[in-house]
């Protein structure tokens, strides 16, 4: 049993000692004792070293896991330092924020007074909300629906492609242009004196020849929105006008604001809507000088764009687009009166510029 339990090396040592005690001249009492004190030591000796193996297995297990327990700790520390320097980041970004607003509220003064009903002011850049009012209340919008007309319009190509005028696109409701069964147009033609006059006729004809009916084509309007994730808007018609059949169209400020952008980003629309003014061109030669309906064109430098409306439902309405020292701003004024909405959209622009 003495054997089986030590090194090999030990169990040859022994094994030479019994050898020896075995022979002639071996069977010595002392020798025996001194054999059997051989044993005790090495069995002392095995007996050691298996304590030291345990010990040393038992240092290495510590050791092992206080490495894990410094790794631990590091990755903790690590954790946290990542996480305090994203707290002093924000706290920075914060502190800058406010410094910014306030640098902002000096250089633009106080927020102008406003009759509209319902207003929205935003950044296109970084849709930044620089001030709002009723922001999302439901409502009648106006010939300002012929923004998002303008969009599919555009969107969908061949402005030089020619349209030919029918029946159904000369009934609806002044404003008209007084479009002529028969009669062709480019699209672009049709597009600019709808977004400079606001023709509904012209708005009808364009919506037609998109989308084979006014029906359809508010169904794509309708879609379009919902593109633009917008769920405050619905689309009856390509001009705004109030539906006979059908419920009322509506839309928000902010989400007119929405269409208002998509549209901007368009060069032919951003071409077409800062124009003061717009000869159109009938087949038989003869020509109609049409005045954009945006006053403010004419009254600020830094409006270049975008489209009026009014109805008794909808009030005065103006999208109106500015741009001064590399700052652009589209303001949308709802609900106002007369007077008040070129008065507000104004002021509210310079305002939006300042900063």
């Amino acid at each position: 049993m003495i054997f089986r339990c030590q090194p090999p090396y030990l169990r040859r040592a022994m094994l030479a000692g019994l050898f020896c005690a075995s022979i002639t001249g071996c069977d010595d009492p002392k020798r025996e004792q001194q054999l059997q004190w051989r044993e005790e030591e090495v069995e002392a000796k095995s007996a050691a070293i298996s304590k030291r193996e345990k010990e040393f297995a038992a240092e290495k297990q510590m050791l092992a896991q206080a490495k894990a327990d410094i790794a631990a700790r590091e990755a903790a520390v690590e954790q946290l330092k990542k996480k305090l320097e994203t707290q002093l980041a924000d706290e920075i970004e914060k502190t800058k924020k406010v410094r910014r607003e306030i640098e902002i509220k000096n250089l633009r003064g106080s927020i102008p007074q406003i009759t509209a009903g319902r207003c929205i002011v935003i950044d296109p850049e970084t849709d930044d909300v620089l001030f709002e009012k009723n922001p999302d209340q439901r409502g009648a919008i106006a010939s300002t629906t012929k923004i998002m007309t303008g969009l599919l319009v555009v969107e969908a190509g061949d402005l030089d492609k020619v349209v030919t005028v029918e029946l159904a696109d000369t009934q609806c409701a002044p404003v008209r242009i007084g479009l002529k069964v028969g009669e062709q147009y480019t699209r672009r033609q049709l597009l600019t004196a709808m977004l400079v006059k606001s023709s509904n006729d012209i708005a009808q004809a364009l919506a037609r020849d998109n989308a084979g009916s006014v029906a359809a084509f508010a169904q794509k309007m309708d879609d379009r929105a919902r593109q633009l994730g917008l769920q405050n808007t619905h689309f009856v018609n390509p001009h705004g006008l109030p539906s006979l059949t059908d419920e009322d169209p509506y839309s928000t400020a902010r989400d007119l604001a929405v269409i208002a952008k998509a549209a901007d980003k368009l060069p032919d629309i951003r071409a077409i809507v800062k124009l003061q003014s717009y000869k159109f061109v009938k087949p038989d030669g003869k020509s109609i000088d049409l005045a954009n309906t945006n006053r403010v064109l004419r009254t600020a430098s830094y409006c270049d764009g975008m489209k009026t409306g009014f109805t008794e439902a909808a009030g005065y309405c103006l999208v109106a687009t500015g741009e001064r020292n590399g700052r652009r701003r589209i303001v949308v004024i709802l609900n106002d009166s007369h007077e008040g909405v070129w008065r507000d959209a104004q002021a509210l622009l310079d305002w939006a510029l300042k900063a």
